[in-house]
């Protein structure tokens, strides 16, 4: 179980990462308490989430997420990986309130170029 220390207001709803190199879009449907249903291609996976906030104005807040099932399918990547019980961390860069980059450091100097947006 994820201790959820602060969640933003209005992420219950559908973002979607959109990834030009592989042309593939990946979807988060976000519901509460703090469920996720993740889908790209054939992959399907669901599990726990939670957005940490940090305190520190230097510092990314938190995209958690705990993997609790995955259908072992291919997803952007084309490979078959299975994220079963896994722990996923990825620092949020707040564009907007609908649009954040996903980095893999909580200092904003590793940012993957991928973002993820709230859908209407």
């Amino acid at each position: 179980m994820l201790h959820i220390t602060l969640t933003i207001k209005g992420f219950w709803e559908t973002w979607s990462v959109y990834n030009a190199k592989t042309q593939c879009t990946e979807t988060y449907k976000f519901t509460q308490p703090s469920t996720v249903a993740y889908s790209a291609k054939q992959k399907k996976m669901n599990g726990e989430f939670a957005v940490i906030r940090t305190q520190d104005p230097k510092q990314l807040d938190v995209f958690a997420m705990n993997v609790v099932s995955d259908n072992k399918k291919a997803g952007c990547g084309g490979q078959v990986v299975d994220y079963s019980n896994a722990q996923i961390r990825l620092g949020l860069k707040w564009i907007s309130a609908h649009t954040a980059e996903l980095c893999t450091d909580l200092e904003a100097k590793q940012c993957l170029g991928l973002y993820l947006i709230k859908q209407k």
